[in-house]
């Protein structure tokens, strides 16, 4: 397929901009014709006018999540940017063992709002057990929510390829990942003892979230840079309502939100407290 005409990526990004919030720029359209090429060889469409044609007069609501499928980029790893979970470690896991933070009826709830196929939930899970030999005792969740029903279907799973923990300790693996056997030698699940602790939900951070906090802790990490200034402010002082005060807001190390009229304070670099 040739490169997206000027009106057929225009009609494109004002879909991703209608249902999603999605900023996409000129600069995506070869990204985007790319991506769109390798989905329309599989499709029942003849055409990328077909296609959006499509879209725009009879689209489905599981065809529409195809479309957020095709132009989403979901990278993500266990552990990723471990700056913010040292961050956790030394100002609120530390804290709440020497007794220095108490949190009423010991609830903790962590919100991981683009989940992708579920590394940064299943690494908060772990990250609180490492930290928490009590966690048993405590009413703890972390929820993990995205639109994609790809990476929600890998993240429900919990199955990743053995190099995706390779850089995490032995101890740690030993304890939270079972090793696949014969043909899954190359592969591991998260155990259940941390998958109990997680909540795979489907939600577009752009409609009602059926969601009542307060979170404790909620990491919207490199979401910010799909969205156009206003959809960001709307966006985080959303979360911020569900926030507790003192709650703790990562977003990714390359997102900042110093531009921005909020009600948070900066405690260290891309981490931000209500």
């Amino acid at each position: 397929m040739s490169t997206l005409k000027t009106t057929e990526f225009n009609q494109i990004a004002e879909l991703a901009q209608e249902h999603w919030g999605l900023h996409i720029t000129e600069v995506k359209r070869e990204l985007v014709t790319a991506r769109l090429s390798k989905y329309l060889r599989k499709s029942p469409f003849s055409s990328v006018r077909e296609y959006i044609q499509h879209l725009e007069n009879n689209a489905t609501k599981d065809d529409m999540l195809a479309l957020f499928d095709v132009l989403s980029t979901n990278m993500t790893s266990f552990f990723r940017e471990h700056q913010h979970f040292d961050y956790l470690e030394r100002e609120f896991y530390t804290p709440l063992a020497r007794g220095n933070l108490t949190l009423p009826g010991k609830r903790l709830r962590i919100w991981s709002a683009a989940c992708s196929t579920g590394p940064e939930a299943y690494s908060l899970a772990m990250h609180a057990m490492e930290h928490m030999p009590d966690l048993h005792s405590w009413d703890f969740k972390v929820l993990a929510t995205d639109l994609s029903t790809t990476v929600l279907r890998q993240a429900e799973d919990a199955v990743y390829p053995r190099e995706e923990i390779a850089k995490l300790p032995e101890s740690m693996v030993s304890k939270y990942f079972l090793r696949g056997k014969g043909e899954n030698a190359d592969r591991v699940k998260v155990a259940s003892c941390i998958r109990d602790y997680v909540t795979i939900r489907r939600l577009n951070l752009m409609e009602p979230w059926p969601l009542n906090g307060p979170f404790d802790i909620i990491f919207c990490r490199n979401v910010m840079i799909y969205f156009d200034q206003p959809t960001r402010t709307k966006l985080i002082r959303r979360m911020i309502d569900l926030l507790r005060p003192g709650g703790i807001l990562a977003v990714g190390s390359a997102e900042t939100l110093g531009n921005l009229d909020l009600p948070l304070r900066v405690v260290q670099p891309s981490v931000y407290m209500k």
